[in-house]
């Protein structure tokens, strides 16, 4: 199983996004999305750790209309 299999990112009730892996979770508003999806990226060419390019792109995934 890769780690983007374990990673869930959803809209909550209130429209922010969630996104989970095991107990950590960040959760922000849907127009800072892209920005936290680039800062995912900025974090993997910094520290290396694939999971921050696993969480931009599971990030950048999420439907926009998805509820």
């Amino acid at each position: 199983m890769t780690s983007a299999s374990k990673i869930e990112v959803k809209r909550l009730s209130d429209g922010q996004v969630s996104v989970r892996k095991g107990s950590w979770r960040d959760v922000f508003p849907e127009e800072r999305r892209d920005a936290w999806a680039a800062w995912y990226e900025r974090m993997h060419a910094d520290y290396g750790y694939s999971g921050y390019l696993d969480m931009a792109k599971a990030v950048r995934d999420l439907d926009p209309a998805a509820d």
